[in-house]
């Protein structure tokens, strides 16, 4: 009976996410994220910009070179694949195509 409600009440775990940019999506499946980072040195206090990359799959391969994703993490997928591609956050120009946030301006414009 009282097992019951600490069942209920246990917390889930969270799930992390991380916001990067995509330097490379040349393989099948797996985009490589590069994500920065603000740290102050310890004897100068001057602000160091240092950088994690991240291996991530995509399952679509809808990300490109250049746009700015977040990413989660989840079950080791291979050697270093450990993330999972969440959403797209800005997309880079593609190869001459329309940006989605060109698009939306062009459909506000015509509305008016």
């Amino acid at each position: 009976m009282s097992n019951e409600n600490t069942e209920n009440t246990a917390t889930e775990k969270t799930i992390r996410t991380i916001t990067g940019l995509v330097v490379s999506s040349s393989m099948d499946k797996t985009l490589v994220i590069k994500v920065e980072r603000l740290v102050q040195h310890k004897k100068y206090r001057k602000f160091i910009r240092k950088h994690t990359k991240y291996y991530a799959h995509d399952e679509a391969n809808e990300a490109a070179e250049g746009d700015l994703v977040e990413i989660e993490q989840r079950r080791p997928l291979s050697k270093l694949k450990r993330w999972e591609l969440k959403r797209i956050v800005r997309m880079a120009p593609r190869d001459g195509a329309i940006s989605p946030q060109d698009t939306a301006r062009e459909i506000e414009e015509d509305q008016s």
